[in-house]
């Protein structure tokens, strides 16, 4: 079992999502407990905005893994694509207090609290998130977005330059 998880995640890394699929699910067949199958599983439903199933994959891996900060993380980030900010808090807080030196849950959670309109809470975990990650464009642009939202002009302002000086340096690299 642990071989076609294997196989399938460098069939991901090489694009091939179908076939990984197909060694997921022989993973699954030999041994139904594995860590970072359903992960994976749930990662490529998501990304075939099969959100729903997506879900539920990532539901099974923290059943049988609850240590996995990244099975949290991106369900977090699956229930903000249904726009149910609420219900995306407690598996992004978990993912941080799992592992708190990946920015990735600290924007998504940003993000949340931007969009729940509390934009002290958006500010301080963007912050962070920016502090952890200084290149990262999605999170300088979220944090832009927060200070416009909450009157700060000038520093929203010099946000947005940052954010789209990193993002035109994302598109000068190959």
């Amino acid at each position: 079992a642990s071989a076609y998880l294997i196989n399938a995640q460098m069939h991901v890394r090489q694009r091939f999502e179908e076939t990984a699929e197909i060694e997921l699910n022989q993973a699954l067949k030999l041994d139904s407990k594995l860590p970072q199958v359903n992960l994976v599983l749930g990662e490529l439903a998501i990304y075939k905005a099969e959100i729903d199933k997506g879900i539920a994959y990532l539901q099974k891996e923290i059943a049988l893994n609850p240590s996995n900060g990244m099975a949290y993380y991106r369900l977090g980030e699956a229930l903000t694509r249904q726009l149910k900010w609420d219900e995306a808090v407690p598996p992004l807080q978990k993912s941080i207090w799992l592992n708190p030196f990946f920015s990735g849950p600290y924007i998504v959670l940003g993000k949340v609290h931007l969009k729940k309109g509390d934009f002290g809470n958006a500010e301080n975990i963007l912050r962070r998130s920016v502090a952890m990650d200084p290149n990262n464009f999605g999170a300088h642009h979220l944090l832009a977005q927060t200070l416009q939202q909450a009157g700060k002009i000038d520093e929203a302002k010099r946000e947005f330059t940052l954010a789209e000086k990193l993002r035109g340096n994302a598109e000068k690299d190959p």
